[in-house]
């Protein structure tokens, strides 16, 4: 594999943009799939067992990237001969408090809990949660360095290898077999592409570049890291609130009709990370050239083209809403109107997710950090508040409609 700049522009854009959202469908579907297979080989209890292991590592993840991932999107384009020393302080921040997370998380009696479910799954647990947290910084690394071509290839490769050792170590080992088929390819993946990126990836002699100083690091970071746990709120607490309130029952039709939702917005978020990128490398001092209109026709071009990809498969989602649903089973086709209505949501959504793009490449923090928080909080606000889910989803159209409006003005404002 070799890692090197490229410039992303123009068809750049949209192929990068494709890259990734393949690699978020490609990771959604597979990991459905390795469900589905094990909820064929174990008992039931053995797969409530590992999905709680599984989901306590993957929140430790999510809180312990420090949101460096979406931070680097806009340093390692501008980091020049630097650039290997900011992956090496990168991966070192994300090693750190992947390890102090994790730790964390045992010591507390409700996370020691889960651990505990399975054979030595103390020991176990750091490697996993440590293992996560890096793969999914890489994603961002690869992108910021150009190469979002190869995030698909490894999160293909990463999910053939997790459904073959699912299908030989879970009628073997049980719930453990099935951890362990995600901890193994999680680890080769993270050493693998590891040692790809700090040999391949040369300084960038044409331009000095520089490391951001302390200032920047805390003007993006200190913003953007509470709005990484927003939409880690976003993704998984909405449904324990449902749960709570509705029953388990009704929980499992919102449980799988919301991570289908969550699967299109990552997708769409990584259609735009490659924007990130290209508009980091535009000057941004009042006394550097820039073409005028350029930076303009970057984004137009880019929310266009999100716009060209996701309109026609959300219209698509809400006309077969039904029989989608149907494959989990006729239980699951109550859920239909509430996708439906979900999907309409994530049109506005498109807008909203071009305006964190746009603030993510200026260095505004606060910015992110304000879109990201109003989506989580007016989606946690609605599951508390709202008498039924269809509610729920018809206030969530209104939520983004009226971020879209506002995302809308301020870039106008920006031209």
């Amino acid at each position: 594999m070799t890692v090197e700049t490229t410039d992303t522009t123009g068809r750049g854009l949209t192929a990068d943009g494709l890259a990734l959202t393949a690699s978020a469908a490609i990771s959604a579907a597979m990991g459905m799939v390795g469900w589905v297979l094990a909820a064929r080989l174990l008992p039931p209890t053995d797969v409530g067992d590992a999905s709680a292991f599984v989901s306590g590592f993957l929140l430790v993840a999510g809180i312990a990237e420090l949101g460096l991932g979406p931070a680097v999107l806009r340093w390692l384009p501008r980091a020049g001969v630097h650039r290997r020393r900011l992956l090496t302080r990168g991966y070192l921040a994300v090693l750190a408090g992947s390890l102090v997370a994790s730790t964390v998380f045992v010591l507390v009696p409700a996370g020691a809990e889960v651990a505990r479910r399975l054979p030595a799954g103390l020991a176990l647990f750091l490697p996993a949660a440590v293992g996560w947290t890096v793969f999914q910084f890489q994603a961002s690394v690869l992108t910021g360095l150009g190469q979002a071509r190869w995030v698909p290839v490894e999160n293909g490769a990463f999910s053939v290898l997790r459904l073959g050792l699912l299908g030989v170590l879970a009628p073997v080992a049980g719930a453990l077999g099935l951890v362990l088929s995600w901890v193994v390819p999680t680890v080769l993946a993270v050493v693998v592409v590891s040692l790809a990126v700090f040999r391949r990836a040369r300084p960038d002699d044409r331009a000095p570049g520089g490391l951001p100083d302390r200032r920047e690091v805390v003007r993006l970071l200190a913003p953007t890291y509470p709005a990484t746990l927003c939409v880690v709120a976003l993704y998984n607490l909405v449904p324990l609130i449902v749960l709570y309130r509705f029953g388990p029952a009704t929980n499992a039709v919102f449980f799988v009709v919301w991570t289908a939702i969550n699967a299109v917005d990552v997708a769409a978020t990584s259609f735009v990370n490659p924007l990130v990128v290209r508009l980091s490398t535009e000057p941004t001092e009042p006394t550097e050239p820039t073409e005028p209109g350029r930076v303009r026709a970057l984004v137009v071009n880019a929310a266009g083209r999100l716009v060209l990809v996701f309109a026609p498969a959300l219209l698509a989602g809400v006309l077969l809403a039904r029989v989608l649903l149907g494959m989990f089973g006729h239980a699951y086709t109550e859920g239909a109107d509430l996708l439906r209505i979900l999907l309409v949501a994530q049109l506005p959504r498109l807008v909203v997710i071009v305006g964190v793009a746009v603030h993510l490449a200026a260095g505004r923090g606060l910015g992110v950090a304000l879109l990201q928080a109003a989506t989580a909080a007016g989606a946690v606000g609605l599951a508390a508040m709202m008498p039924s889910e269809f509610s729920f989803g018809a206030g969530m159209v209104v939520v983004q409609t009226v971020l879209a409006v506002i995302v809308l003005l301020h870039l106008r404002a920006r031209r």
